[in-house]
């Protein structure tokens, strides 16, 4: 979240330098100067306005009430994006092609090695594209099987175990990945040993898939979709094996990193086998959780 607030105000810290240099502080005919290349995209109007309103509480702050303020009903109401959940065809398709296509094309500091690493990890693991580009390799223990995920999404840390297939894979990354890098940081550096940024990792997700289905029609799945997917799946596996679900419930919540258990349950009603049960269960949840240890 930071990071994009961060991007969309030196966005504004350019524009404002280049279209109006002797403004001090900000004014309405600036402001929407700069929101208007965000017209008719919701998504973006929303990142561009919220760090602004933000700046302009923060100049209020310091005295100068003189500033615009974008008035709060001018704020796109934001309507989350369905998650898109893949077969596993589509699964086996698009990491196919992601071993062939960065095979043949490598690319700048052993690129070619660390973004099919990093998609595995993102499917097998549910986590956010964030918490995989910043993963720092002080907190990936392959010989125990568990990576430690520190301060995420809001004030809560966790340790997620690992299978023994993902374990050995990711040792053969690292062994691979390290001549490039020696003394690295990041388990999955950048150019620089620094995280991949957020824009790069979108971008290669879909050169892939656009390449896994070239005659795909229609909006592309997000690399989020990932995440998505991989909750969605364990759901769907519980239901195969008869799997308590309010029993598991409590830790897929934890394992993903959810701060609440609606997050977690939001995923039900994707799955046939519990959609007719999703009120029950939400319902009497809070009466049946059991307690999920801290370790």
């Amino acid at each position: 979240m930071y990071d994009t607030q961060e991007r969309y105000l030196r966005h504004y810290q350019h524009h404002m330098e280049e279209r109006f240099p002797d403004l001090l502080l900000p004014d309405k005919p600036s402001t929407d100067s700069f929101l208007e290349q965000y017209k008719g995209q919701t998504g973006g109007m929303y990142n561009a306005m919220a760090p602004l309103r933000e700046f302009t509480r923060y100049l209020f702050q310091l005295g100068f009430k003189d500033a615009y303020l974008i008035p709060p009903k001018q704020m796109p109401k934001l309507h989350p994006e369905s998650p898109y959940f893949f077969s596993e065809k589509e699964l086996a398709a698009f990491f196919r092609e992601c071993d062939n296509y960065y095979a043949e094309n490598p690319g700048p500091k052993a690129r070619g090695i660390i973004m099919p690493a990093m998609f595995r990890l993102l499917y097998c693991c549910g986590l956010r594209p964030k918490e995989a580009r910043i993963l720092p390799c002080k907190n990936v223990h392959l010989a125990d099987k568990y990576i430690d995920i520190l301060q995420s999404k809001g004030p809560k840390s966790r340790r997620i175990f690992i299978s023994d297939e993902l374990a050995s894979y990711l040792a053969r990354y690292n062994y691979r990945v390290s001549p490039a890098f020696p003394e690295r940081t990041c388990f999955f550096p950048g150019d620089v040993d620094r995280p991949y940024s957020v824009q790069t990792l979108t971008y290669n997700f879909a050169l892939v898939w656009k390449k896994a289905f070239p005659d795909w029609v229609g909006k592309l799945p997000r690399i989020y979709d990932l995440r998505h997917h991989f909750a969605w799946a364990t759901i769907n596996r519980w239901a195969r094996e008869g799997t308590d679900v309010n029993a598991m419930l409590p830790y897929l919540m934890r394992y993903m990193g959810h701060n609440c258990i609606k997050h977690t349950l939001y995923y039900f009603r994707f799955v046939p086998d519990f959609y007719p049960d999703y009120k029950r269960i939400s319902s009497r949840l809070n009466d049946r959780l059991p307690e999920v240890p801290d370790e």
